[in-house]
């Protein structure tokens, strides 16, 4: 059971080659287990994949358009044309400008660069902008990152004289007309081999082709600028994507722009620290929280500034605004969460289209995926301004949200975007009819198992695995991100020791579990919401993320959960099984965690009353659950009416001492059953057995002891002259037991020894076996035997189909 509610993916690894790629490329098995995961099974392919370098580049040539877009910006150059960058207001289309002014100025152009704002132009290419160029004397346009459905505008350009060149990487959806030249590795007939790029990327590739075509060295200082692109627009970071970032970091952490510079020591990013993560999570959300706040021209200005002063001011600019984003954001998620909760409570909703008048529309996609993690199901937000509404969609794997979207184009003014996230615009009249026919798209094209969160464990560990070793192998596999994420572990079987709440807010969750000798102690971020489901000495599976960390000038193995599963329970339509079994203190776990959660709706077994005498004298402060012994309720004349909770505290001798309590919580619903006994009971079960079903052993000696006594007795009714033969104080049905095995195989007759006794004793089994009583007594104590063996050795499936079985239907 996830108690993030989740379902577990465990990977099926092949471990003979898992072997091999360990062998050839002399990796430590978990890293190999990784590798072959994600599909990377090849030595040669893992060999690449773990050394990413310039040299993996594809020629530019490759893609198409890629001459006739070269030739014309060298013309332009050569005739001193105007050349305007057309850019997006993210980080993405930020990153993809600025590699193009930088480019054309280096070879002597004469540029400039717009970005459209969020908030006025909105996304993409506009009619009226191009309309400006034109009348300050720009003859060429260069789109990054936009432009590759803009078919009106593209034929608009070409009617006012005005020569495009479209570079993007979005989807197209249609063949444009009018374009000098269109670059985009999606588009028809395009053999570039990596169809991935991000507009960045893109821009990168027109940047090398043309500093190639105008004999200059590869452009390695423009790699930082399309490593932020990449890595800000989510595209995956494999194959060429992997060397841009990789290479790009290498550039970056050199600080050698000093728009970068600036902005790491804003946000007090050491240079040291700069990886994958840094560049995801804390300088691309400031460059994009410009465009998102905003306008995107500072965020520009400060990646092409040369001066360091004016940088820090940018850089200081730009930190304040994405502090400002986050409370935005922190506000807007809140009040999204609770109406996403009422919209599925009234109805299913295969995409959950929500829509707010007073909702900053620069942070909707950021609240959109934070909502897909917590749902599990494509999200549509929608900030109303006015009669208009501006859309950010996100979508779940294997949902195209865009092809969404363009399945109800008629009620959108605009739409763009790729499979797992879109933009549009759309009349706030249609925003009823646009919830209600995508939910219908969705019920037609959703299965309802994509709605189940699942979790995806990458390689199971065991405590051995979990080092520094690992951690520093891991490094191999940065750079991190979409499609090459930091992998996700799982380990199982730990004992839950404690835990306590850290963190300003105490909404942090700090564990301490332990498996063999191996101590942990990892963090489970906003994770204070899950303490009342913790129980001491339960024993959980792991999922977690691995890395180095630092505490007080000590290097320290962090450990981050991400879930955490029961991996002693089990669970089908009606039970619950907690597997308990063998814990070292039953009165404390009794006491101590299952009491307090459920006691007014718990019974409890226990074998006899002196057992139970001896658990009340140890003390439960104050509680009084209602307990069971063999047969008999102590404390309380009747089970709870509510009864849902079942506490095998000793192993019970047979299955129908439970029954009554089983058939009480069936009746009820479902059922919780924690199994607290142990090994150690068998002794004392034996005992009962002994003193309540005669053996065949104790039988002969019964026999031996009448014989000796048979001369000077008249009367030999039992137990009388051999009442203390056995060594113990059997129960009184004993007696009768064997008193009706004696008469029923001729042995006894009216309390008589028989003449014939010696015969009997001859054959001795054979007779016994004559013995209705005594098949049926053997048989009982089999099956005493066999439920006991069960409980303690069975699975807990198996247990669970047993128990199923009392409910008495």
């Amino acid at each position: 059971m996830s108690l993030r509610g989740k379902q577990w993916v465990w990977p099926d690894h092949k471990y003979d080659q898992v072997i091999e790629l360990a062998r050839n490329l002399k990796l430590p098995s978990a890293l190999a287990r990784l590798l072959i995961n994600r599909g990377i099974e090849d030595p040669v392919q893992a060999r690449a994949f773990l050394s990413p370098s310039a040299d993996q580049f594809y020629p530019p040539w490759l893609m198409l358009g890629m001459e006739q877009a070269v030739r014309r910006l060298l013309e332009a150059i050569s005739k001193n044309e105007r050349i305007m960058i057309h850019g997006d207001y993210d980080a993405d289309g930020i990153a993809a400008s600025v590699i193009m002014v930088e480019t054309l100025q280096q070879l002597g152009g004469t540029v400039d660069y717009f970005l459209p704002s969020r908030f006025d132009e909105g996304y993409g290419l506009h009619i009226d902008p191009l309309n400006q160029f034109r009348e300050t004397g720009v003859t060429l346009v260069v789109t990054v990152d936009c432009g590759i459905n803009a078919a009106e505008e593209v034929s608009h350009a070409a009617k006012i004289g005005l020569d495009l060149i479209v570079t993007d990487h979005h989807q197209p959806l249609g063949q444009l007309q009018g374009a000098v030249s269109v670059i985009n590795p999606l588009q028809k007939n395009c053999l570039y081999p990596f169809k991935e790029l991000s507009g960045a990327g893109v821009a990168f590739k027109l940047a090398t082709a043309l500093m190639e075509k105008s004999g200059c060295s590869f452009p390695t200082h423009l790699l930082d600028l399309a490593a932020l692109g990449t890595a800000a627009d989510v595209v995956p970071l494999l194959a060429e994507n992997r060397v841009i970032v990789s290479a790009g970091l290498a550039v970056l952490r050199d600080l050698q722009r000093v728009g970068f510079k600036a902005l790491a020591e804003a946000v007090n990013l050491d240079q040291d620290r700069i990886n994958s993560t840094a560049l995801s999570y804390i300088l691309a959300p400031a460059v994009n929280a410009a465009g998102r706040m905003g306008e995107a021209l500072p965020a520009a200005k400060l990646l092409l500034e040369k001066d360091a002063a004016k940088a820090a001011d940018l850089a200081a600019y730009l930190h304040r605004t994405n502090q400002l984003r986050r409370a935005t954001e922190l506000k807007i998620l809140k009040e999204a969460e609770e109406a996403a909760l009422d919209l599925l409570a009234t109805d299913n909703q295969g995409i959950i289209t929500l829509a707010g008048t007073n909702w900053h529309h620069g942070v909707i996609g950021i609240v959109a995926s934070r909502l897909v993690e917590k749902f599990n199901r494509p999200v549509a937000m929608i900030a109303i301004e006015g009669e208009e509404g501006r859309g950010s969609a996100r979508s779940i794997p294997g949902f195209d949200i865009t092809a969404a979207l363009a399945e109800n184009a008629s009620l959108l003014d605009r739409f763009g975007g790729h499979e797992q996230a879109a933009g549009f615009t759309i009349k706030g009249d249609n925003i009823g009819n646009l919830r209600a026919s995508l939910n219908q798209y969705a019920h037609l094209n959703l299965k309802d198992k994509q709605f189940n969160a699942r979790l995806y464990i990458e390689a199971e560990l065991d405590e051995a695995e979990i080092d520094f070793d690992l951690t520093a192998n891991l490094e191999q596999l940065q750079p991190f991100g979409t499609a090459n994420p930091v992998p996700l572990f799982g380990s199982r079987d730990w004992e839950v020791k404690s835990w306590r709440l850290v963190g300003a807010d105490q909404r942090h969750l700090k564990l301490k579990v332990l498996k063999g000798k191996r101590i942990l102690t990892p963090i489970f971020f906003s994770g204070s919401d899950l303490v009342p489901y913790l129980e001491e000495g339960r024993h959980v599976d792991l999922a977690f993320k691995l890395k180095n960390g630092f505490f007080r000038n000590e290097k320290t193995l962090e450990v981050e959960i991400k879930d955490l599963s029961y991996s002693d329970c089990f669970s089908n339509s009606i039970m619950e099984l907690i597997d308990r079994r063998g814990c070292q203190d039953r009165s404390s776990c009794l006491e101590g965690g299952i009491l307090k959660q459920k006691e007014a709706q718990m019974a409890v077994f226990v074998s006899t009353l002196s057992r139970l005498k001896k658990i009340e004298k140890s003390g439960l402060n104050g509680m009084h659950p209602c307990f069971i012994t063999s047969g008999s309720f102590n404390n309380s004349p009747e089970l709870p009416p509510e009864l849902d909770t079942i506490v095998i505290y000793d192993l019970p001798l047979h299955e129908g001492i439970l029954q009554p309590v089983f058939e009480k919580c069936f009746s009820n619903g479902s059922v919780t059953v924690y199994l607290l006994y142990s090994d150690d009971d068998l002794e004392r079960n034996c005992l009962l057995l002994d003193h309540s079903l005669p053996t065949e052993q104790q039988l002969m000696e019964i026999l031996t002891a009448l014989v000796g006594v048979a001369t000077e007795n008249n009367d030999l009714s039992l137990p009388g002259p051999v009442a203390g033969i056995l060594g113990f104080t059997p129960v009184p049905n004993f007696w009768e037991r064997v008193t009706k095995i004696f008469t029923e195989i001729g042995l006894l007759e009216n309390n008589q020894l028989s003449p014939d006794w010696k015969r009997i004793e001859e054959s001795w089994l054979k007779c016994l076996d004559l013995s209705p009583t005594h098949l049926a007594t053997r048989e009982l104590r089999n099956n005493c035997e066999q439920f006991q063996k069960l409980l303690l050795e069975g699975s807990l499936e198996e247990i669970a189909a047993r128990l199923n079985n009392l409910s008495g239907c």
